[in-house]
């Protein structure tokens, strides 16, 4: 990793659950044109230790799949768009969770999975499942990515009020997760950025908490992304800590 890089990222099991099932990645890989890099957040489900294992496989499966892309621009080999590139890398984790659920002591097993892949001035998000993923630049705050749960899916189509919404007995129902199908569809969005701008992945053990626009004025005015992480896993946890709690916030170099 490049000296002078502004990044934070942290992880705390909460107050509740005895176990870690949340995992996260930073990595810097070499480009002929500059440098990726990748962070994201895996929220595991499963029971046991199934949940931490789903998580840590879904990240592990990234670091292979960017590698080989990284390794096939090295070797002048013709490549794919970074937008296809991070879906068929999500895919890939989904397969590998499915392949590894057939397992029946890891039976029922998933994840949710939210990365960032940013090269230059393009952030490449790909999500599955309520991780999400945030942008904080001189406008303000805004979220990259839609939930995929039974509330937000009632939210879109017109049939729960949004404030209502946040004490649904549904809201932490997932609609989409990796594990547990063949196929799955992954959200993949690319996003424009300058340098100073924050990009922020989160598990729902955080942005369960801490609203929006705390977390906009703690990532604006903590000294760096490391102290902002450190503040945010604090007041997630003075409020109670009921889920684990994962983050990583990178400001655009």
């Amino acid at each position: 990793m490049r000296a002078g890089l502004n990044i934070g990222h942290g992880s705390d099991p909460g107050l509740v659950r005895r176990l870690n099932e949340d995992y996260h990645r930073v990595w810097e890989y070499p480009l002929r044109d500059g440098h990726l890099l990748l962070f994201g957040v895996a929220d595991g489900m499963g029971g046991a230790a199934a949940g931490e294992y789903a998580s840590r496989t879904a990240i592990q499966v990234l670091d292979e799949c960017i590698g080989r892309y990284v390794a096939d621009v090295g070797a002048g080999k013709a490549v794919i768009g970074l937008d296809r590139v991070v879906e068929r890398c999500a895919r890939l984790a989904n397969h590998r969770l499915f392949r590894l659920s057939e397992d029946p002591q890891r039976a029922g097993m998933g994840s949710t999975l939210t990365y960032i892949a940013l090269h230059g001035q393009r952030a490449y998000v790909a999500h599955v499942g309520d991780s999400r993923a945030y942008l904080v630049n001189g406008e303000g705050i805004r979220q990259l990515t839609v939930d995929h749960t039974w509330v937000e899916e009632q939210i879109s189509l017109g049939l729960l009020d949004p404030e209502h919404a946040q004490e649904h007995e549904w809201r932490n129902l997932l609609t989409r997760v990796l594990g547990t199908s063949a196929e799955i569809e992954v959200d993949v969005t690319v996003v424009a950025v300058e340098p100073g701008d924050h990009l922020i992945v989160s598990t729902d053990g955080l942005h369960g908490l801490v609203p929006d626009e705390e977390l906009l004025e703690v990532t604006r005015s903590a000294r760096n992304s490391q102290s902002a992480v450190e503040q945010l896993l604090n007041l997630a946890r003075e409020r109670g800590g009921p889920d684990n709690i994962t983050l990583v916030i990178v400001e655009v170099p």
